[in-house]
């Protein structure tokens, strides 16, 4: 029973399936789509998911509420400071602001998440014309392992969370821990929509490579056999006889041939432009969906690993804020929320930088074909779509302020490096009030 459920929900033939995880997501309104798989194969928006998305965004609001008006907050649980005040009040703030910001974009921006799956479908529409179908199976593994390891690696974080609390004595009240916890589960939901449509993406950037390669290898095979002809003298005929054993024994990452694109390498040059266009119009309605929650997502993990690295300093250097019963504790729960912060962070940069990368191959292919061939129409299409690839190049930022690869991650450690060094400044000009007071209560109590 559990091995045909199994294979049932592992199977993939198309892209609808492929996506069967990310419909999931549905269910709390943050992806207000459903997916028929009937004859139309159309996708719609899902009235369920957004009074899903309506009903959860005002439960967060409520609980966020609430333990506002109680003055209550994780941070407080540990020690108050003028710096922790401001740092609690600033992350607050970002918090309601990012989380608006997704359900915002989710709720009216939802037909851009409708249309990057509707061009999908016509991308894959004309790789079949070509004699190609992408692994949906693969993609849909994809998914599935990423959702896991998400659900995974939030309910280990939060019961971790929540066992530090406990362990330092500290009960949190229903809607100040729940107000904790939705934004780290909608954050990484948010996340995961990125990781699934970018993957979406490369994934066809890496079947067009498929193509330009399997049309270099057709022309490097009929050099080789133009070279190897007896025409050209013994010598040559040996030196090339050689090259070939050594390429035969040697094992090499092999392409997917069709008859369609050995044939007419003209014709597959023609759709690799159509779908190249395709694909960056599908990267642009990704950056259009994604660059404002993006940039709360990044500004609030920013904020938290900030504060989170201050918090630590500030109780090494200050040990006295804190009981000796709740140090390690108090050390253990802010290390392990700026790791998960990192984490998101890490995933958010990887999976724009691994779409960049693979879009960026089609080029080298395009030259290299272009310095083995003789053939004009060939040479015109090939020039043609290589003008295509320098103008039409994919990129993903933050609102147009910053992009998304991997030199963001070396951006946020100058930038929280520096700002970590202001506030311990800001700390140092208080010290010596606090110091007092806190010499005048310690004396108070050894007498």
């Amino acid at each position: 029973m559990a091995l045909k459920l199994w294979e049932r929900i592992s199977q993939a033939d198309n892209v609808f399936q492929s996506l069967r995880p990310l419909t999931y997501v549905s269910l709390v309104g943050l992806a207000p789509f459903q997916l028929n798989l009937n004859a139309d194969k159309e996708v719609h928006t899902s009235m369920y998911s957004v009074v899903a998305g309506i009903v959860h965004y005002l439960f967060f609001v409520m609980c966020f509420a609430f333990s506002v008006h109680e003055d209550d907050s994780i941070i407080g649980y540990f020690f108050q400071t003028n710096i922790t005040k401001l740092g609690d009040g600033t992350l607050r703030l970002t918090g309601i602001i990012a989380m608006s910001t997704i359900f915002g974009f989710a709720m009216f921006k939802r037909q851009q998440l409708v249309g990057i799956i509707q061009n999908n479908i016509v991308v894959d529409e004309i790789f079949v014309r070509l004699g190609m179908k992408l692994d949906y199976q693969r993609i849909l593994l994809f998914s599935f392992l990423i959702s896991l390891g998400i659900v995974i690696f939030n309910v280990i974080y939060l019961c971790v969370s929540y066992g530090l609390l406990i362990s330092a004595t500290i009960s949190p009240s229903l809607f100040t821990f729940t107000a904790f916890a939705l934004p780290h589960i909608n954050i990484s939901l948010m996340v995961f929509k990125f990781l699934c449509t970018t993957h979406l993406a490369q994934s066809r950037f890496n079947m067009v490579n498929e193509i330009l390669q399997d049309i270099l290898d057709a022309h490097i095979e009929q050099n080789n056999a133009l070279e190897l002809s007896p025409m050209h003298s013994a010598v040559n005929h040996q030196r090339y006889a050689h090259r070939l054993r050594n390429l035969i024994s040697t094992p090499m990452q092999r392409y997917s041939v069709t008859s369609i694109i050995r044939q007419s390498p003209e014709y597959a040059i023609k759709q690799v432009a159509n779908i190249h266009n395709l694909l960056c119009d599908i990267c642009q309605t990704i950056e259009e969906y994604f660059t404002y929650p993006l940039l709360g997502i990044i500004a609030i993990s920013f904020l938290f690993i900030l504060f989170d690295d201050f918090y630590i300093l500030e109780a090494l250097l200050n040990p006295k804020r804190l009981d000796n019963f709740e140090a390690d504790e108090f050390f253990a729960f802010f290390l392990t929320q700026m790791l998960w912060y990192i984490v998101i962070i890490i995933l958010i940069v990887e999976a724009s930088s691994r779409t960049i990368r693979h879009s960026s191959f089609s080029a080298a292919i395009v030259h290299k074909i272009l310095n083995i061939t003789d053939e004009q129409e060939l040479r015109d299409r090939l020039f043609r779509l290589s003008l295509q690839l320098s103008h039409r190049k994919v990129s993903f930022t933050a609102a147009g302020l910053f992009r998304l690869d991997r030199t963001l991650i070396f951006t946020i450690t100058g930038a929280a490096t520096c700002y970590l060094i202001i506030l311990i400044q800001f700390r140092s000009t208080h010290h010596l009030e606090e110091s007092e007071g806190t010499n005048n209560t310690d004396y108070i109590q050894f007498d």
